[in-house]
């Protein structure tokens, strides 16, 4: 849709929608304002002297399905699962 018929088609809309329209803008407008203006963190590229191999099997006996994850989180103190 160009900005033409855009403009042409929110012309041809009731007073109280147009007024609904330019508040709809207005939120807009802050929002992506806030977007901009918003703090980056800092990204670093990372500590390139970990040796990857030594993360494999990190988390080998952890659970790796939605019911052996319940399991796990759910599991009481002493208790046998």
């Amino acid at each position: 849709m160009n900005t033409a018929q855009l403009l042409n088609d929110i012309e041809q809309l009731p007073l109280e929608a147009q007024h609904q329209v330019e508040d709809f803008i207005a939120f807009i407008k802050t929002r992506y304002q806030w977007v901009k203006n918003s703090p980056r963190p800092d990204i670093t590229k990372g500590d390139k002297n970990i040796n990857p191999e030594d993360l494999f099997g990190l988390w080998s006996e952890q659970p790796r399905n939605l019911t052996d994850i319940r399991k796990h989180a759910w599991q009481r103190p002493g208790s046998k699962q």
